[in-house]
């Protein structure tokens, strides 16, 4: 029968929750529970809330005068299966991240009119810069507005004009139109979409995320992600 089968993968379910969660400080004493209150449930939180009610009536009402109450169909089988999986292998951030090697990026000696070419080029409006593989700062069309409305920009951009003339407009905390922010190379899907959900700050934007080893700003830049990374990967949710 379905529902039997069904009640078998949710205590699979319960089991890996368990594993999951085996030494860490829970809120609330059902492990499904908990995990629905995780972000990292978010792509899978509504499927997984309704499993949880189909099994509570498996559970305690499972029939009514010898007949099934409910049974499951086939295609809740295969959501929870799915749901399994999900939470055995979480979506990485770091799967649709553009990676170090594959990044657009800048260093302090560059010409600013070549970064610039191949920023319009490629659709990019914010380059990272790097020096000796770490993040000093970020080139974006933002910081080209804030270099020619400064003294330093009287005389425009020439061909001579370097991205370390736009020193002071670099740092991430500089910028005035957007927000930059570290996670680390564990970050999930979930925790990503999450964090582009929740950071806006004076008006201004999340721009982009950017991975080190642990979220620090000080490591080596492992990979970056915007939010088309997130919309161009909706399908994970």
């Amino acid at each position: 029968m379905r529902s039997e089968e069904f009640l078998n993968l949710y205590r699979t379910l319960e089991d890996e929750l368990e594993n999951k969660y085996l030494g860490v400080h829970k809120t609330n004493p059902s492990v499904v529970m908990q995990y629905l209150n995780d972000t990292e449930s978010l792509p899978v939180r509504e499927q997984l809330d309704l499993c949880r009610e189909i099994r509570n009536i498996l559970s305690h009402n499972p029939d009514m005068q010898g007949e099934p109450v409910v049974e499951p169909a086939e295609a809740l089988l295969d959501s929870l299966k799915q749901i399994i999986e999900y939470i055995k292998r979480p979506p990485l951030a770091l799967d649709f991240a553009t990676r170090h090697d594959q990044l657009l990026w800048a260093d302090m000696g560059q010409r600013v009119l070549e970064v610039m070419r191949a920023m319009e080029k490629r659709g990019f409006s914010h380059v990272p810069v790097l020096q000796k593989g770490e993040l000093v700062g970020v080139f974006s069309m933002g910081t080209v507005f804030s270099f020619m409305t400064r003294d330093m920009g009287e005389k425009g951009i020439t061909p001579a004009t370097r991205v370390r003339d736009f020193l002071p407009w670099l740092p991430i905390e500089k910028h005035t139109q957007e927000i930059y922010a570290f996670i680390d190379e564990g970050a999930t899907y979930a925790d990503v979409k999450f964090e582009f959900e929740r950071i806006k700050k004076g008006g201004k934007r999340l721009a982009a995320l950017f991975v080190t080893k642990t979220g620090e700003q000080t490591e080596p830049l492992i990979g970056m992600i915007t939010p088309w990374d997130v919309l161009r990967n909706r399908g994970t949710n």
